[in-house]
């Protein structure tokens, strides 16, 4: 699934490129991808401008004009900028035509992701409450991180990865945040000390920016606006990285489950 790196890679260069194209026609096959359905979708959104856009954990937020649209791209969603000549993209689902010759398709191969236009800005505050603190955004202090780390006996991996609790962090950076931290993934959250917390909430900021620099991490289906793969994946330190040595001490990286995820930790630098 993209993490904040991804869906921020993609903002991006949507800003830059989508921002202001009018939206002429839907195509669909997949009808679920649209919500509510694809005839309100399409009434809501056809004819009207993409004015501005911005992301909250693995959300995109568009204004197409006054109605606001979120996109979930979930396990295997993509948002591609096509020309409408260019050859049809595998697993695409839904296609929003654009003026100027251009097009803005959501390939999917799972079916998973979503586009969903909003009742109203009531609606988008509903949605977005469902998520937690984010990283990059000033309610991310580490007084705050550090009360919801003391106040879960959970393991700290399926913590991080709670997006009602921290927003944006998923499996890979998960990971790498907690090697970076030198914490192992099993700890119980509760039981870390005000040193290892303070460690942790620096290196999730310091390997998101890393991932975000490097335009995402392909180690899956990822791929960003332009269909073009991250480059993140070459600079992990122990993502999918098992039996090979760690970057810190040379102690061969270790793959386990935590909280139903494959889990990759050193056995050293991250003792239990």
């Amino acid at each position: 699934m993209p993490e904040l790196p991804e869906v921020e890679t993609i903002k991006r260069d949507i800003e830059k490129q989508v921002i202001g194209h009018k939206i002429t026609d839907i195509w669909y096959d997949w009808p679920k991808t649209l919500w509510p359905d694809p005839e309100t979708f399409k009434k809501a959104v056809v004819g009207k401008k993409f004015k501005e856009i911005s992301r909250r954990a693995k959300l995109f937020i568009f204004h197409v004009d006054s109605v606001p649209l979120a996109v979930h791209l979930k396990l295997t969603g993509r948002l591609l900028y096509r020309n409408q000549s260019d050859p049809k993209d595998q697993f695409t689902h839904a296609i929003l035509k654009l003026d100027r010759g251009k097009e803005l398709r959501f390939a999917d191969l799972r079916k998973f992701g979503w586009l969903r236009v909003l009742k109203d800005e009531g609606e988008l505050d509903g949605l977005l409450a469902e998520f937690g603190i984010e990283p990059f955004t000033s309610d991310f202090t580490l007084e705050k991180f550090t009360a919801i780390i003391k106040s879960k006996g959970i393991k700290i991996k399926p913590l991080l990865m709670d997006q009602h609790l921290i927003a944006g962090v998923g499996n890979i950076y998960s990971d790498e945040s907690l090697w970076c931290a030198q914490i192992h993934p099993e700890t119980r959250a509760k039981n870390l000390s005000a040193e290892k917390i303070e460690k942790l909430y620096t290196c999730i900021q310091k390997v998101l920016k890393e991932g975000i620099a490097d335009r995402g991490t392909s180690v899956d289906k990822y791929l960003d606006l332009f269909g073009q793969p991250g480059k993140h994946e070459p600079n992990l330190q122990i993502f999918r990285k098992n039996g090979q040595a760690c970057p810190r001490c040379g102690t061969a990286i270790k793959k386990i489950r935590v909280g139903g995820r494959g889990t990759h930790f050193c056995p050293e630098c991250q003792s239990l």
